[in-house]
């Protein structure tokens, strides 16, 4: 079985990319608005999406090649 790199999937956030890979965003894993989910009074600030490194653990169901790109 063929692991799913986020490096090769359309739904990382295409801004995100400039960043650091640890920073990459999933536009498929959105987050809940300001609910940090650490302690049902703090509410942070995020951004709207999940950090891919965060749910990509090598098999990614909602994994789906960059278009214009062949394996």
């Amino acid at each position: 079985m063929t692991p799913t790199f986020c490096r090769d999937c359309e739904w990382v956030v295409a801004e995100s990319r400039k960043r650091s890979v640890m920073q990459w965003l999933c536009m498929r894993h959105k987050r809940l608005e300001g609910q940090g989910f650490v302690h049902p009074e703090y509410w942070a600030e995020s951004e709207p999406f999940l950090r891919c490194k965060d749910v990509n653990g090598g098999l990614c169901e909602l994994f789906e090649p960059k278009k214009g790109e062949t394996e």
